[in-house]
């Protein structure tokens, strides 16, 4: 697989929601998390590293063109999407291969779905990276401890999407989960030339922390079109429902009316939104949290916990925010 579906440029088709679709989106997130799968591990001192992927070639890539070109690139980073696995040595690995056509089949489910909703304004570019696995995040400092690895696959791969493929444009950085991790840790490391040209950044599923918030590249969004800005927000049923590892982000933003404060706004009759301004998250009320709730999972999301449904549930908002933003800073660019 090249991992490289080129769309041309097409005539703008607007979707409208339909809450009945979730559950059909959703099979593209438990694809992600359920096919590759193995045994939980620990921290070590070396751990066990797959081969380093090597961006110039094109199947590590995931490339799409916009269907409405703005201007603009997104650069994507995939959430987890493998288990621990074990190499024909019987070593657990705790890393994603690349260069293993079922991690990159794994992966693929998440890039469509995030391609459809950050790909239909801007050109779209997902590097394959050595994400650590889903066990990983059972404890936050075996998650701390090997996620700097993945962070370097990442860190590798922007410097070659900015010195061969951006061309000066305009761009957004999005990541989910994992990715949205990544991209916290790439804002941070942003250049003054760089920053002036990144039109927004989605850390959608994880958190900015306080210390996060000392840096200059970290601003949180005001409005639909402001630019320069972060997006970060986790959605729950209550408070109760919280993952531990991602409780006290000083950024919570509703995507479906982009404000910080507590104004419900609708998803459709029968499901609401608003900020929770003293937990900084989203709660979701009219959802039936049992029929999103997986077992397998609930270490991590527990019941009421709607972290598969950060994408799917805002989908529209987020794409018609990549468009708006997009062109506010162009025409910004044009005053």
């Amino acid at each position: 697989m090249s991992g490289l579906p080129v769309s041309g440029h097409q005539t703008c088709v607007e979707n409208s929601f339909d809450i009945s679709d979730i559950m059909k989106k959703i099979l593209y997130l438990l694809a992600i998390l359920l096919p590759v799968s193995g045994c939980r591990g620990t921290v070590s001192d070396i751990p066990l590293m797959p081969d380093a992927p090597d961006y110039s070639e094109d199947q590590m890539w995931y490339r799409t063109e916009a269907v409405c070109d703005t201007g603009a690139d997104v650069f994507y980073i995939l959430p987890t999407c493998v288990w621990d696995w074990t190499d024909s040595l019987g070593r657990t690995c705790h890393f994603a291969d690349v260069y293993n056509s079922d991690h990159i089949g794994a992966m693929l489910p998440s890039n469509t779905l995030a391609r459809e909703i950050f790909g239909r304004y801007a050109d779209f570019y997902s590097p394959y990276y050595r994400q650590i696995t889903l066990d990983s995040w059972v404890s936050e400092d075996i998650a701390d401890a090997r996620f700097p690895y993945a962070m370097d696959d990442v860190f590798g791969a922007f410097r070659y999407y900015m010195e061969n493929w951006n061309n000066g444009r305009p761009f957004f950085l999005a990541g989910f989960s994992q990715g949205a991790k990544c991209v916290l840790e790439l804002l941070k490391s942003l250049d003054d030339d760089e920053l002036d040209r990144m039109v927004a950044a989605y850390i959608i599923g994880y958190k900015v922390t306080p210390d996060d918030m000392e840096s200059r590249c970290v601003r949180p969004a005001g409005r639909a079109d402001d630019t320069g800005v972060a997006i970060c927000y986790n959605s729950v049923e209550s408070p109760a429902s919280i993952n531990p590892g991602l409780a006290g982000s000083e950024i919570c933003i509703n995507p479906l009316n982009w404000s910080c404060g507590p104004e419900p706004a609708e998803v459709d009759d029968s499901v609401s939104v608003f900020v929770d301004t003293e937990y900084n998250v989203l709660l979701v009320n009219g959802l039936d949290s049992d029929k999103y709730y997986h077992p397998s999972l609930g270490e991590l999301f527990p019941k009421g916990n709607y972290h598969l449904l950060e994408l799917t549930l805002y989908d529209d908002a987020l794409r018609e925010n990549v468009r708006t933003r997009a062109e506010a800073f162009l025409a910004g660019r044009q005053l």
